[in-house]
């Protein structure tokens, strides 16, 4: 499967509000296994994602991504990095993205046994090789080569 990795970057630095919808999520990773946590779709089945929502600016980024590791993938841990901006699905015509995707990099310290949407979603660790391959959205992908797995 050969994905070009040429999209077109250098905006991910530009904060957009302007009718773009703010999403802000987690590489969540075992650092001494080199694996990725990731969920489910609840949208696509047999997807994985990385967890992710909507941001309410009444929290931090940070807080978001990492309320949102909770509630989709039951996991805590500290954030160690601001992976980056990433414009999702471009308006041709506006030239305002969809939707603007930022990523943080979580050192995962545990997992609950239950969490808020265990009946949603299931959750997998896989290896951080085998978490680029099968996440599909380019933002995620972009997202996983940015943490510090890649760096080996």
């Amino acid at each position: 499967m050969h994905h070009s990795a040429h999209a077109r970057e250098g905006r991910q630095n530009q904060l957009y509000d302007n009718g773009s919808r703010l999403v802000a999520g987690c590489v969540p990773i075992d650092k001494h296994g080199r694996r990725v946590l990731l969920v489910e779709s609840t949208k696509n089945d047999g997807e994985w994602v990385l967890p992710k929502g909507g941001w309410e600016n009444d929290e931090t980024q940070e807080e978001a991504a990492a309320r949102e590791t909770w509630e989709e993938a039951g996991a805590i841990g500290k954030i160690v990095a601001n992976l980056g901006e990433y414009a999702h699905k471009m308006d041709k015509r506006t030239g305002v993205p969809e939707s603007v995707f930022i990523f943080f990099e979580m050192e995962v310290e545990r997992v609950e046994e239950r969490w808020p949407e265990m009946k949603k979603r299931g959750r997998r660790w896989f290896s951080y090789e085998e978490a680029k391959t099968i996440v599909s959205k380019k933002v995620m992908r972009k997202a996983l080569e940015q943490c510090s797995l890649a760096r080996r």
